[in-house]
């Protein structure tokens, strides 16, 4: 008869088993974090990946924030393998941890921040710290008011291109057209026509230009469905080992070609026609300082940071200002109403010399309703997050250092507790920004780390959703599907179906 010991010696079965005792036994110690803190929570297990899976299905975890708020409340706790985490919806805690206490919270997360590539872990959104600090005051003015009046020319030009492909789309097959493939084209145009000062093509071909296909590729990366990212939460100290091996989620060819056209444009930029006006990439090389410096001043970039921040930028520009005007075109699309009062606002303010500027743009007050209705639905990062780095008592609530703190953006811009019918498009309800708390609608962030781009994105979508109400009725498909629409995050947040079409009819 087979016996274990014809395997392994009974000293190493003993030693194997009390290995796996200490094991439980340091979990389990691990486990108690959030209960000595008395943050509720569920019970973690190993199967559960602490309280990971607890979620119905990794990519809509977001979906969940509510629940677990009625259940727990505002304040509870989740643990990502080991590691605890507070997830936290009190607005006036929001606000201190935010705002007032920024200081002790200025780190988005220290976890998965070095597993993106070289380039792209030197990217304003991974870096922490000092470096972020001496990041962000070098890239800021480049964001400016003047720099955003320069740039709404070329842009205006790419949303008249986005028009005519609409145009040949309505003669060719009936005005139906893949949202993603028209807005997706139209915004990587733009963000490398406006902010590089090239013209990356992927409006004009017929065929779906390069920068196109791999900007797609980058984006259909599985984070969620990766077995890397359970590895790396279960053994956070890993990430040191895949930094080193420079380990990506993303696709490495497609990285790999923004990189280089982002070094490219550089090489560009540092000899510039003096008859045309700085693009923030030219900016970016002008505040290039080397390793050496970054320990003594506190603005200007190495040249691996203006890399990493040229394709941050890049990628940004495409799939978070795509996908903000894909669900901003289908929730109009949905709502005939709403759209023929934003057409009508849109040609009175044209209609003196049939052009728009940025004042123009900016005095539009029911786009911007519009847009922060549909941005309230379907905000760009279902989540944010903070790092504590020291211990803090806010409003009653001890806050340990060393610890994430979770905003559920998602959860608290559908949340009854603040919002009349909140599955429900009304963009009526943004009417008086002043009566709606900046903390729980929050799409771009908020307090000193909101995102960076924020008032260029909304140009983009302001200029391309003028160009098209001008010209065309948007309309739904019959495979269009009913709001609100199902949702799933992986690299971005996107819609759950493959392919969202709509229709666009000339008007008359």
């Amino acid at each position: 008869m087979w016996s274990p010991l014809d395997i392994l010696s009974l000293e190493t079965w003993i030693l194997i088993a009390t290995l796996l005792c200490l094991a439980r036994f340091y979990l389990h110690r691990k486990w108690q974090f959030l209960k000595k803190l008395n943050i509720p929570h569920y019970p973690p297990s190993i199967l559960k990946i602490g309280t990971l899976r607890y979620n119905a299905k990794p990519s809509e975890f977001f979906t969940s924030d509510l629940e677990m708020k009625k259940k727990f409340g505002m304040v509870y706790g989740q643990y990502m393998g080991w590691s605890p985490r507070i997830v936290i919806s009190d607005p006036d805690i929001l606000k201190q941890i935010m705002i007032k206490e920024f200081n002790n919270f200025y780190d988005r997360q220290k976890s998965l921040q070095k597993v993106n590539g070289k380039a792209l872990n030197n990217g304003l959104t991974n870096i922490t710290g000092d470096t972020w600090r001496r990041v962000r005051h070098t890239i800021s003015p480049m964001f400016s008011t003047s720099k955003l009046r320069s740039m709404i020319g070329v842009i205006d030009k790419c949303a008249d291109e986005m028009v005519e492909n609409l145009q040949s789309i309505a003669k060719d097959n009936d005005g139906v057209f893949d949202t993603k493939g028209v807005f997706g084209k139209y915004t990587l145009s733009a963000i490398c026509s406006a902010a590089f000062g090239v013209d990356v093509n992927s409006q004009k071909d017929e065929k779906e230009s390069k920068a196109i296909r791999m900007a797609k590729k980058l984006f259909q990366a599985k984070f969620l469905s990766n077995p890397m990212l359970y590895i790396l939460i279960i053994f956070p100290w890993m990430e040191k080992i895949a930094e080193k091996m420079d380990f990506t989620f993303f696709p490495r060819d497609a990285l790999k070609y923004f990189e280089n056209l982002t070094n490219s444009i550089l090489k560009i930029s540092s000899s510039p026609d003096p008859k045309q006006t700085s693009t923030v990439l030219q900016l970016l090389a002008e505040s290039e300082i080397s390793e050496k410096e970054t320990k003594s001043k506190t603005k200007g970039l190495t040249h691996m940071e203006i890399t990493g921040n040229g394709v941050l930028m890049i990628l940004a520009g495409y799939e978070t200002t795509s996908s903000a005007i894909i669900f901003l075109a289908f929730n109009l699309a949905w709502h005939k109403d709403v759209q023929e009062k934003l057409r009508e606002e849109i040609r009175e303010i044209v209609k003196s010399d049939n052009s728009l500027d940025y004042e123009k743009l900016n005095g539009l007050k029911y786009l911007t309703q519009c847009i922060n209705e549909s941005l309230r639905l379907y905000p760009p990062a279902p989540r944010n997050g903070r790092y504590c780095e020291k211990k803090i008592t806010i409003n009653g609530i001890t806050i340990p250092g060393k610890i994430h703190i979770d905003i559920p953006t998602y959860g608290m811009a559908r949340d009854p507790e603040y919002w009349d019918e909140p599955e429900k498009y009304i963009p009526e309800r943004m009417d008086d920004m002043s009566k709606i708390d900046p903390i729980i609608f929050q799409p771009f962030g908020a307090g000193p780390r909101n995102c960076i781009g924020l008032r260029l994105a909304l140009m983009k979508i302001r200029l391309a959703i003028c160009k098209v109400l001008l010209n065309f009725e948007l309309d739904v498909c019959p495979d269009t599907p009913k709001p609100p629409i199902e949702i799933i995050i992986e690299a971005t947040m996107r819609p759950k179906v493959d392919v969202l079409h709509l229709k666009a009819i000339p008007l008359k």
